[in-house]
């Protein structure tokens, strides 16, 4: 049936909290997708979906890199601005994507792409922004800019100014604002099994909504397991109960969904 989704693999190689890598190709060149829109289309769509996913995963490692300067008592002024956010965060997607967002009119991606990550980029700046008073505020203790925070206030903004719909989601999300619909909880399962190839993605694309959705696997690193690690069932530094993560397992994942314009 043409509504029917058709499930797409593409090779991600893994990189710090994920990876990036170029499409090896999401089904046969020669054969039309099932849901009528052409291979070209679909590829033009999920190598922006893809670039959108680590962009907004760059930030959340960005901000996850600097979560023992925010919670020092003895510095007041951070001085962790918007702009040296933005500096850091353009050298982290840099060296996962090798696309350089300070002269990427002429890197070879899709003009929509180029569009969306410079809106991505400002918004991200701008949630950095508001958040000064509260990285900066006298005393210690935990301080509300966190990698999960970060990402659910950009992608929520982001969000509501473009077409695209950012989401981060995981099998047991501590905000169930991020629980999982039906189909990210299948990609979910699916990136959760041992047996799974860490260096895969999963797009879909539906005639229906002439829409694609990437889901975008995310791993942990040693400064999430501060928080997510072990022991399990302890409370950690942010109020939540730790999971007992491991180095390097999956925790979840980032939801992107396009629209397919032709």
């Amino acid at each position: 049936m043409a509504s029917r989704p058709r499930w797409v693999f593409a090779l991600l190689l893994v990189c710090a909290m994920s990876g990036w890598a170029n499409s090896e190709g999401v089904g046969a060149k020669d054969r039309q997708p099932e849901s009528g829109v052409p291979l070209s289309t679909i590829l033009k769509f999920e190598t922006t979906a893809r670039l959108l996913a680590v962009l907004l995963d760059s930030g959340r490692n960005v901000i996850n890199e600097h979560q023992v300067l925010f919670d020092d008592q003895d510095q007041t002024e951070k001085d962790f601005t918007a702009d040296q956010f933005e500096r850091q965060l353009l050298e982290v997607f840099h060296s996962r994507s090798g696309i350089d967002l300070q002269e990427f009119e002429a890197a070879r991606i899709p003009a929509e792409a180029k569009k969306l990550l410079k809106e991505l980029v400002v918004v991200s700046k701008q949630v950095v922004a508001e958040a000064q008073a509260e990285v900066n505020r006298p005393g210690g203790g935990h301080k509300e800019l966190i990698p999960a925070i970060f990402g659910a206030r950009v992608a929520a903004r982001f969000t509501e100014r473009t077409h695209v719909r950012l989401k981060q989601t995981a099998l047991a999300p501590r905000n169930p604002v991020n629980a999982p619909d039906a189909v990210e909880r299948t990609a979910l399962e699916g990136f959760a099994d041992p047996s799974y190839p860490l260096e895969k993605v999963i797009s879909e694309v539906t005639a229906k909504s002439k829409s694609l959705r990437l889901m975008f696997p995310l791993y942990t690193t040693r400064k999430c397991l501060e928080c997510h690690g072990d022991p399990k069932g302890e409370m950690d530094r942010t109020g939540y109960v730790r999971e007992g993560l491991k180095l390097g397992q999956n925790a979840g994942a980032i939801s992107v969904v396009i629209p397919i314009r032709p």
